[in-house]
């Protein structure tokens, strides 16, 4: 009987990586299938009646990828491993710039208006804050602004794996679409409801989030998944955000917006084929 292969079960960097876990799982009868994109980028697949399992040992093979049970798998499909195993390698960017363009150049433009914020905070908040709505390009430029090193790596960890999912599926037009719709909205709403002391990409973030969730659900084609670890996770944060229980302050209204947004998107794009 042939497996039916349904959703993307995990994305890693490491073609190594992936290839050690989904030998592990082939031996313990889990139905895990691996696709090597390229030394950086590799998709596990995953049969529904397995998600949960698989789940669970990848949760388990992050914390000990060096654990011997996963050589002594290799072993017993003859494919041992020749080094040890780079679960986060450093950024390919050459190849990262051909399969997913908008994604590193988001990455690149947040990290030079940091730079900018750390050299000459004044001028950079005078130019990117939505302080003049007749101004039309400061309804999308606070996304661009992080007013700490962990607001900046936390948002752009999540826009990285998740930007880079949906443009490798649905392309370059369709991520930019998404991506200025998205901080309009969340933009607008936290202006309106709050003000405009606000900044971070966590609004697209959360429409990221929403449209990855809802289409693993309704559009299995597109070939989009989203843990439920990771779901929970990123629920959980904004309802903390909401009862002002984080160390930090939050755009909660911006993640909210930006939520439903990606809802929508995904409700409209449902029948969206994947490019790949």
């Amino acid at each position: 009987m042939t497996e039916t292969y349904l959703n993307v079960f995990a994305i890693l960097n490491s073609a190594k990586a992936a290839q050690l876990f989904a030998d592990y799982c082939q031996a313990q009868g889990i139905a895990v299938h691996l696709e090597i994109q390229s030394a950086d980028v590799a998709e596990l697949y995953c049969a529904q009646a397995d998600l949960a399992k698989a789940e669970a040992e990848l949760a388990r093979f992050m914390e000990q990828p060096q654990h011997q049970r996963y050589q002594q798998a290799a072993w017993q499909l003859s494919r041992p491993s020749t080094s040890q195993t780079e679960v986060m390698p450093s950024v390919n960017w050459q190849q990262a710039l051909l399969v997913a363009p908008l994604t590193s150049v988001v990455v690149v433009l947040c990290l030079a208006v940091y730079a900018w914020m750390q050299i000459d905070w004044p001028s950079a908040a005078k130019w990117m804050q939505l302080t003049d709505p007749v101004e039309l390009w400061r309804w999308f430029t606070p996304m661009l602004l992080h007013f700490s090193l962990t607001h900046l790596v936390f948002n752009l960890a999540w826009w990285w794996l998740l930007g880079r999912q949906f443009e490798r599926v649905l392309g370059f037009g369709f991520l930019i679409n998404f991506t200025l719709s998205v901080a309009l909205i969340s933009n607008a709403t936290q202006y309106f409801l709050v003000g405009p002391n606000f900044g971070g990409l966590s609004g697209v973030v959360y429409g990221l989030f929403g449209y990855c969730w809802l289409a693993g659900i309704i559009s299995p084609q597109q070939r989009l998944y989203l843990s439920s670890g990771m779901a929970g996770f990123l629920v959980l944060w904004l309802v903390l955000g909401f009862f002002d229980l984080l160390w930090v302050s939050m755009a909660n209204w911006a993640h909210l917006a930006g939520l439903i947004s990606g809802l929508a998107w995904a409700w409209l794009l449902r029948k969206q084929p994947s490019r790949i």
